[in-house]
């Protein structure tokens, strides 16, 4: 099984509303999206994915959906700029063991990715990693169970 963790794209630094869950992405989060649409394309990610709710995270999964079958979407409140230890909880809940792409915030993100592979991760903005678990179920994981196989930032350049 795979979890595949995606944070969003490079955003704005503020939002018309002033909050940061409203900002959106720029227009090199808007590239990046592009590109890690063509990557996955390639790789021919198809799973499920659970979505912050923030506005830059939805447009990060509309912009790179695009180009894949992903198979449901879950917009989650809970997982705007939520912790590791929220990560897991849910993830420990999950049935069965299908794969799963998340598209969060850090340090969350990036501390869920460290704890799972027991190395050193972090996720900048239209960072991807996926860790592998082999012969684990969702509510079996913990400290060091996955290995990486696959990592990807795209270069923006504007």
């Amino acid at each position: 099984m795979k979890l595949h963790l995606l944070r969003h794209g490079k955003t704005q630094q503020q939002s018309s509303t002033s909050r940061d869950y409203d900002r959106e992405l720029n227009e090199k989060g808007l590239v990046q999206c592009e590109m890690l649409g063509e990557y996955f394309e390639k790789t021919n990610l198809s799973c499920e994915t659970w979505c912050s709710s923030a506005k830059r995270t939805r447009q990060t999964y509309s912009n790179v959906a695009r180009k894949l079958r992903l198979d449901k979407i879950v917009m989650r409140d809970d997982l705007y700029l939520c912790s590791r230890k929220v990560l897991l909880e849910a993830l420990w809940e999950r049935l069965g063991d299908d794969d799963l792409l998340i598209i969060g915030h850090n340090y969350g993100i990036s501390d869920l990715a460290t704890y799972l592979t027991d190395e050193r991760i972090e996720l900048r903005t239209g960072g991807y990693v996926c860790i592998e678990f082999v012969d684990f179920r969702w509510e079996e994981l913990s400290r060091g169970l996955g290995t990486i196989s696959d990592q990807y930032r795209p270069k923006a350049i504007l």
